[in-house]
């Protein structure tokens, strides 16, 4: 992993200077000056030895890779929902160069004014005298031809706010109509080199307790087949493999939650 300014910085110095001194490398006792390369790799500087032979490390971040800039998009084709575009970009090193990505129509970049294109919501149930659970549900994917499990999730509409958006979505598709909204994320990327596409997480508590939440009733359109599933929090990756085992596709950031979940709780899950 590469490290910080500051202390880190000397730390990183002083880690690699012991290296080449314990292979008998001439080398002043003090950290020197780093030697850099343009893809971002690092050396602590010395007087004799070759540059192949240095210990290259990856440097200290500098925020380099973030100067990248978007020159030009154009639309090759679109359709009601999504566009494919080709992009012009300057790379981190300058270098001009070409991409293709798509997007959704009517797409703005996140900001004060935008809240996200999506949100992804992630409900935590609760019964009194019983362990929390959560929802995923069961739904036909298109492109991927063939059923997936994921957690609720949906379009932010024009003027909403991610915790209005999140809570009409879960009532919509899983008939919960009372839930507190208890956090939301920044804007998050899921599939970076393919799409701008951003989201934001929102976690809801939903009192099972609750009189609005006894009968709980979808609100699905016409196209959507959506099935739900109520399933503990605790075990919920040995959960995912059971449903992989079926034939089903997990949705990769509910396995990730799930994986870092175990990893609390164990310190090794098994992929």
């Amino acid at each position: 992993s590469t490290l910080g300014g500051g202390a880190n910085s000397q730390y990183f110095n002083k880690f690699w200077l012991a290296k080449i001194k314990a292979a008998d490398m001439k080398v002043a006792d003090e950290p020197q000056p780093l030697l850099t390369t343009a893809d971002g790799y690092c050396a602590p500087r010395h007087e004799t030895a070759k540059k192949s032979m240095l210990m290259w490390h990856p440097c200290p971040d500098t925020g380099r890779l973030k100067n990248g800039q978007i020159l030009r998009i154009d639309d090759v084709a679109s359709t009601r929902w999504i566009k494919l575009q080709a992009l012009q970009y300057k790379d981190p090193r300058g270098r001009v160069r070409s991409w293709d990505m798509v997007s959704r129509n009517g797409y703005l970049p996140p900001g004060p004014q935008v809240e996200a294109d999506a949100v992804t919501i992630f409900p935590r149930l609760w019964r009194e005298g019983e362990p929390a659970q959560t929802i995923l549900v069961k739904q036909f994917r298109p492109p991927l031809g063939t059923a997936t499990i994921e957690v609720p999730a949906g379009l932010i509409d024009e003027g909403e706010t991610a915790e209005a958006a999140a809570l009409r979505e879960l009532q919509e598709e899983t008939g919960y109509r009372v839930g507190t909204v208890a956090s939301v994320s920044q804007p998050l990327t899921f599939s970076p080199g393919l799409t701008n596409e951003s989201t934001r997480l929102v976690v809801v508590d939903v009192d099972l307790d609750d009189p609005g939440n006894q009968d709980p009733q979808q609100k699905l359109d016409d196209e959507e087949d959506i099935e739900v599933e109520i399933v503990p929090l605790s075990g919920l990756l040995t959960r995912l493999r059971e449903y992989q085992s079926d034939g089903y596709v997990v949705y990769d950031g509910l396995w990730c939650l799930a994986m870092g979940m175990t990893l609390g709780e164990r310190g090794s899950p098994q992929g």
